[in-house]
């Protein structure tokens, strides 16, 4: 009759117990710790697989912008979705259980981490879920109370503060090491569950625009509703100002910037990503009016300043002055080093140049009325970052590194120290409990401090933890 009764409770009594294992295994730190391992490597994937942007961004388009030994396997790829890896599952369901994995350990230390800062002294009977104990006896020599006063003067050197001895054994001695650095470990779960919100805030409030600005052409933004422009075009230098002109009425603002550091602006980062050469080309015709050029590389549109990228130094750039048939191919093959390039001019349709020059960087040279001026000027590429949630970032990161930094620099040590005086010996009993993660090692440090006051014929007993 009994065995009938407990049936019907069998399956309440098993979901009890996976919940207990799951709540057991999502709360100890290694669960975390491969969580955030997966996440960042995610992340990394994330930036070396170029992401589908627009959906115009067939598998063709996709696979094509892959490198080249990867590029067979474009397709499988693309629809196991690393072309959208921050939308796919293999980014989110590891968050997602990290932010778990946080929030259970928060729910279930907080209280753990508390006691053991308050405590004075520190209750011997309980031990923390994620301390480490080790434990050792020794023979009391014949003076204690002598030999008692000499551990509470080790352990003060050594950082320790005494506590006050409880009232039932006024020869117990319980001293503590960074007690306050409990806080820490609930710093970086705390600091991990704010970065995993902050992922989910990102994907709904980010906005993001890759900006190349061209000397001596501004370059028009969708998120500042303006124009950015470079100051200085012809140095190489790695840093410099960019003004931004607002499309209503107001006044230019210059933003100092350099490269690979993130520069704050409007509620933005702007973050300078490369810096690269290019020849800026113009040309005037015989009344002082700059002509527009057209190039031939089909990516760049015709302009009055004509800026051609520098690819491989013997590569030769093209492009053409409309309505005259004057075709000018420009080698830049010494260019970086001395300052010199080629120039040829030639007719479209014929073989034979009619100019062949050698000049130097920012030589003006005259040819059929036109006077034409090749310069080197550097363009830079920065991406524009717009997201709510980079406070919660930087409150995060900065909650994990100081946890980080104090649990290994000042992790909480605890010791105690138990006499059984009989006449005039006795027994010690000494036990150390230690963040189980922070570096150190208890058992040799708790015998050579047991050991350092005994007397010579102290024999020391190590009991198993």
């Amino acid at each position: 009759m009994d065995t009938i009764e407990t049936r019907p409770g069998q399956p309440s009594l098993r979901w009890q117990q996976s919940l207990a294992s799951g709540w057991a295994i999502l709360r100890q730190p290694k669960t975390a710790t491969l969580l955030l391992v997966v996440v960042i490597v995610m992340a990394v994937l994330g930036g070396f697989f170029p992401q589908q942007t627009t959906p115009e961004t067939t598998v063709e388009i996709w696979t094509a912008s892959l490198p080249s030994w990867l590029q067979p396997w474009g397709i499988p790829l693309f629809w196991l979705g690393f072309a959208q890896i921050f939308q796919s599952i293999w980014f989110w369901l590891p968050v997602a259980l990290l932010l778990l994995s946080c929030a259970v350990a928060l729910a279930d230390y907080l209280p753990f981490c508390r006691r053991r800062m308050v405590e004075q002294p520190a209750d011997i009977g309980w031990q923390h879920p994620l301390a480490e104990r080790v434990e050792q006896s020794i023979r009391l020599p014949a003076s204690p109370d002598d030999f008692l006063d000499q551990l509470k003067t080790q352990l003060t050197r050594q950082g320790f503060k005494i506590d006050a001895s409880p009232d039932d054994n006024e020869r117990a001695i319980s001293a503590a090491r960074g007690r306050s650095s409990w806080w820490a470990v609930l710093a970086v779960y705390g600091g991990l569950a704010g970065l995993c919100l902050a992922f989910i805030v990102s994907y709904f409030s980010l906005a993001t625009e890759t900006i190349t600005l061209h000397p001596f052409t501004p370059a028009t933004s969708r998120l500042f509703n303006g124009g950015f422009e470079l100051d200085s075009t012809g140095t190489a230098s790695a840093e410099g100002t960019i003004t931004f002109s607002p499309s209503k009425a107001d006044s230019p603002q210059s933003i100092p910037w350099r490269l690979y550091w993130p520069t704050p602006f409007q509620r933005t980062l702007l973050i300078p990503t490369a810096q690269e050469p290019v020849l800026t080309v113009t040309a005037q015709d015989d009344t002082g009016q700059r002509r527009k050029l057209f190039p031939l590389q089909t990516e760049l549109r015709p302009a009055t300043y004509l800026n051609l990228p520098l690819g491989s130094p013997d590569e030769p750039l093209f492009f053409l002055i409309p309505n005259t048939r004057l075709l000018f191919q420009i080698t830049p093959a010494a260019v970086l080093a001395d300052n010199q390039l080629n120039v040829q001019v030639g007719f479209e349709g014929t073989a034979v140049p009619i100019e062949n020059r050698m000049l130097t960087v920012g030589e003006a040279f005259t040819v059929r009325g036109f006077t034409v001026t090749v310069a080197l000027n550097q363009q830079v590429s920065l991406i524009a970052w717009r997201d709510w949630a980079l406070p919660l970032y930087l409150v995060s990161l900065i909650a994990i590194v100081a946890g980080v930094g104090r649990l290994y620099f000042r992790a909480p040590w605890q010791i105690w120290l138990i006499p059984e005086v009989k006449g005039r010996g006795g027994q010690l009993y000494g036990v150390v409990e230690k963040l189980a993660f922070a570096p150190g090692n208890p058992a040799p440090f708790l015998e050579q401090l047991l050991q350092a006051g005994s007397s010579p014929e102290a024999n020391p007993e190590v009991t198993p933890d």
